[in-house]
């Protein structure tokens, strides 16, 4: 029995009020006060992303908590609940102040910095009731790990726009709520309403740019990746595009100049996706207000050439996309097909020659990959042009098939990661040994950084633009210099990151030459109407990667290998295909770990072939 049976029987939350039978009463642990009906019951948003995600993936820039502003807005205004948010990226500790609710949210990378935060609550304000919602719950529900989250008083799993109110309310009245609280069904995304505007009043000017959520859910069903974990997210939930341009119009009257719109990808639904973008170009026609945005997709727009052309004309700048890999053999391992359909390289030059800039998340360490795992990257890197871009160790997430593949091998270990350069600790002991990864990072790192190689993908982005689909926008790019350093230059953490950016910039000559010659570069470019953005956005990647990766040293990378015993079988172990439990269509899940099997036993018979190389065996 998991630990979620044990606390409760999985009430659904409508539910709640009728089911208070002693099967099903609160844990010892978990009791309440009971609050008075006549006092409005005093709730407090706590953020509390990873620090260490949040400086180095994010650049040092602070974004606004959109789950703060969304679930805030569903809450009623009648007088009986109070609330406040405080966001530690910003915020001290100290602004945390006695309430009688405190709600977090997180993604699987900020549990051990919400664990912290909530601990410090508790102990401040130990009469408190403490709630904690968003993907994390999802992930640890699916993992059967939610006794990491068992301090917290009540754990609501699924989507919180509806649940917030009736589980506010009950904690209001003092009626029973259990431990774990599930949604009863999705939140239907065309009843979204919009954010809380006092909130974003009084606070969006902290934040680099805005955010909006546009959509939820993905079609794809890659191996590692949490969005599967969510029940009925392998589609795409869609907010109206008439409230996505209200929001955007919002912002934009607030002097708010980049947006990100979230998503899970905004492609999902390609018609939705050209009725946005459509809306956005109606809405610039009618106001002369522009907007710069940055979302999430998937490769195969570049099949979509109308839709390219629509999102361009709309005003968007960057895009980020999970190349992976330029390996087939490591895309298919975890069921990225659609990567594989076609050239990546080809597909990508397609996409950045409308004027995008391509974000390509990148993996190493799967499976397939071969030692020369970081040449492979460098090339393919290299060759499309992609002038931002930064490798990431394949982890296994709390609820996935890869998390589930490596229990069974036995192949998980404590450590969780984190991301950014800084210390890199992963929870998957890889097949290549440990000193094979950690130098091919390495290498991949100093030529990565290298001003030559740069310079180089920065010629072939101009080359790749240059081709005729260029479309110009009007806002002011994403990669706002501006921006960054109006919020940089009140941040005593973010100047000290731009000190040591200079610092080790301008440390080796080199690179000084190479800005120059990028910059000549850039000039001669000038008939492109971005063409500067470019050459700044260009520069911040490449400053940020050396404030992440410069002066790597091996005990930068706490990583573990399989043992020189590892049965080369265990790669694909047995049941793992029979052991699947998703709320996602059977069949879909079915296709996905029939590819990934069959692309297992051939990556087996490949590593038997290469075994007494790396491998002592017994």
């Amino acid at each position: 029995m998991s630990y979620s049976d044990k606390i409760s029987t999985g009430e659904e939350l409508i539910q709640i009020k009728q089911n208070t039978s002693s099967s099903q009463k609160s844990s010892p642990s978990h009791k309440h006060t009971k609050f008075r009906h006549k006092e409005p019951l005093r709730c407090a948003f706590i953020n509390c992303p990873d620090p260490v995600y949040a400086v180095t993936q994010d650049y040092g820039m602070k974004f606004m908590p959109v789950w703060i502003y969304t679930l805030a807005a569903h809450i009623p205004t009648d007088g009986r609940f109070q609330f406040k948010m405080v966001d530690l990226q910003i915020e001290s500790f100290r602004k945390v102040s006695d309430s009688d609710v405190f709600l977090f949210s997180g993604k699987n990378q900020d549990l051990d910095n919400i664990l912290r935060v909530h601990s410090l609550v508790k102990k401040k304000f130990p009469r408190a009731i403490s709630l904690i919602g968003g993907p994390i719950t999802w992930s640890a529900d699916q993992a059967d790990s939610l006794s990491k989250l068992e301090e917290f008083d009540h754990v609501c799993i699924g989507d919180g726009e509806e649940m917030i109110v009736e589980i506010l309310e009950s904690l209001r009245t003092g009626e029973h709520l259990p431990h774990i609280v599930r949604a009863k069904k999705r939140f239907e995304l065309s009843k979204a309403i919009p954010m809380h505007r006092d909130l974003l009043d009084s606070t969006v000017q902290r934040y680099y740019g805005g955010i909006v959520e546009v959509s939820r859910g993905c079609p794809f069903l890659c191996e590692f990746c949490d969005i599967r974990t969510i029940a009925d997210n392998n589609r795409s939930h869609l907010i109206s595009p008439d409230l996505i341009v209200e929001e955007i119009d919002y912002l934009a009257k607030k002097g708010i100049h980049q947006v990100t719109l979230a998503c899970d990808n905004f492609i999902g639904d390609q018609q939705w996706a050209m009725e946005v973008s459509d809306k956005i170009i109606d809405w610039q026609k009618r106001t002369g207000l522009h907007m710069t945005f940055y979302t999430w997709l998937t490769i195969d727009v570049y099949k979509h050439t109308h839709l390219l052309e629509k999102m361009r004309k709309a005003g968007f700048d960057l895009l980020f996309i999970g190349i992976e890999s330029f390996d087939t053999n490591s895309l298919l391992e975890t069921a990225k097909v659609q990567n594989t359909a076609f050239e990546l390289i080809d597909a990508i030059k397609t996409i950045q020659s409308y004027g995008f800039i391509v974000v390509a998340g990148m993996i190493f360490g799967f499976d397939a990959d071969s030692e020369d795992f970081g040449k492979i990257a460098m090339k393919g890197m290299g060759d499309s042009g992609i002038i931002s871009g930064d490798p990431n160790w394949l982890t296994a997430l709390p609820g996935t098939p890869l998390h589930r593949r490596m229990k069974l091998a036995g192949r998980l270990r404590e450590s969780f990661a984190t991301h950014g350069g800084i210390k890199y600790s992963t929870n998957i002991r890889y097949i290549l040994p440990k000193d094979v990864l950690i130098k091919g990072f390495r290498d991949f790192m100093q030529n990565y950084l290298d001003g030559e190689y740069q310079y180089k993908r920065l010629r072939t982005y101009y080359q790749t633009v240059d081709q005729g689909n260029y479309i110009p926008i009007k806002g002011s790019g994403f990669g706002s210099l501006l921006n960054f350093l109006r919020l940089s230059l009140s941040d005593r953490r973010a100047l000290s990151q731009i000190s040591l950016r200079i610092r080790r910039f301008v440390s080796n000559p080199k690179n000084i030459s190479y800005f120059f010659k990028g910059f000549k570069l850039a000039f001669s470019h000038r008939h492109l109407e971005g063409w500067f953005g470019y050459f700044q956005f260009w520069m911040f990647a490449w400053t940020n990667a050396m404030f992440k990766y410069q002066n790597l040293g091996d005990e930068s990378f706490d990583l573990e290998s399989v043992s020189d015993d590892f049965d080369l079988e265990k790669i694909l172990p047995k049941g793992y295909a029979e052991t699947a439990d998703e709320a996602i269509p059977k069949e879909k899940t079915l296709a996905q770990l029939q590819l990934t099997t069959e692309q297992l036993k051939k990556v087996i018979e490949r590593k038997k072939k290469t075994a007494d190389i790396f491998f002592v065996r017994r």
